[in-house]
């Protein structure tokens, strides 16, 4: 364990549909108390897209308006005169807190029981993920990234 800790996610199966729900947990284990403004789990999607001009098209994004939407340029040349670049595009599609701002002790466990949208932007080409973050202020935050399977 490096840092100030690590947390565990541990759900049932990796594939969903939309609409399903997902069971299981997220496990907090950290060296020593540590003051943070959060623990939270969020839904994420993410994609790169060839655009051209300032905003591309997100898959679903007629859909998609309740959704935080945000946009990081990977090309890593400057092209001023260019108008077709690659951008990463991410979609969180929900975040819950887990836990509130507070100190945080040696371990804890969160149940969890999420129902994925029934909005799910539909495409193939998006990557999600369930994120676990303790949101530690002036620090290294503790997170953890697991791959899933939407559609």
């Amino acid at each position: 364990m490096f840092g100030r800790g690590r947390i565990d996610i541990s759900i049932q199966k990796t594939r969903y549909a939309p609409g399903d729900t997902m069971s299981g947990s997220v496990n907090l284990t950290l060296k020593k108390p540590v003051e943070a403004r959060e623990i939270a789990l969020s839904l994420v999607g993410e994609y790169t897209t060839k655009v051209t001009g300032r905003r591309g098209l997100v898959p679903g994004a007629e859909k998609a308006q309740k959704w935080s939407i945000s946009e990081w340029k990977t090309t890593s040349e400057p092209l001023p005169d260019v108008k077709t670049q690659n951008v990463g595009v991410r979609i969180c599609a929900f975040k819950e807190q887990l836990g509130g701002e507070g100190e945080y002790s040696q371990s804890r466990r969160y149940d969890l029981r999420i129902k994925i949208p029934t909005d799910t932007p539909d495409s193939s080409l998006i990557k999600w993920y369930l994120v676990a973050k303790l949101d530690i202020p002036h620090g290294l935050d503790v997170t953890r990234k697991v791959r899933i399977t939407i559609g």
